[in-house]
């Protein structure tokens, strides 16, 4: 997720103070603690869940974190809890694939499999972004590929669906 700019924070306080004047005087006032809590409360954004800020902060921890954390998981007993729960449940999903980044940034392997079939299809990464629908002066998988720039979510989601569609026979 992209940080927000200042102007973007203040894009959304204008609108408060248009369209919202009451919870504008209330943020201004301090009544209303954060600008966020603000465009909830006039329903401009939903409010997170703590689902979702698990899920922000797992995409955001370093793999010695996420190790760190999986290991008191297991230690708690909630792994464990989970794995005897999904023996009982049946499967929601017949074949789930692998994941091809962790956020925004592709695996190790799967750069490896898009520069694979980029040899094997003598393409760049500019013509698999216009394959994918985007334009082709796109320069983002290249950076990902050559530098391990992040990527936007859409093209990630993309790539997902390409990746299935050229895997070798």
């Amino acid at each position: 997720m992209s940080k927000k700019t200042k102007s973007d924070e203040t894009a959304d306080v204008q609108r408060l103070k248009l369209d919202f004047p009451d919870i504008h005087a209330d943020l201004m006032a301090g009544r209303i603690p954060s600008l966020r809590k603000a465009l909830v409360a006039a329903g401009l954004k939903d409010e997170r869940t703590r689902l979702d800020k698990l899920k922000n902060s797992w995409t955001k921890a370093s793999p010695a974190e996420r190790e760190t954390f999986l290991k008191w998981l297991s230690s708690n007993g909630a792994v464990e809890m989970a794995s005897a729960q999904a023996e009982n449940d049946p499967p929601l999903v017949a074949h789930q694939a692998a994941a091809i980044a962790s956020g925004r940034y592709l695996l190790p392997e799967t750069i490896a499999e898009i520069r694979t079939i980029m040899n094997r299809r003598r393409m760049r990464a500019n013509d698999i972004m216009a394959e994918m629908g985007f334009a082709g002066d796109d320069m983002s998988l290249t950076r990902a590929l050559s530098k391990g720039a992040s990527l936007r979510l859409s093209v990630i989601a993309a790539l997902e669906t390409w990746l299935r569609n050229n895997a070798a026979d």
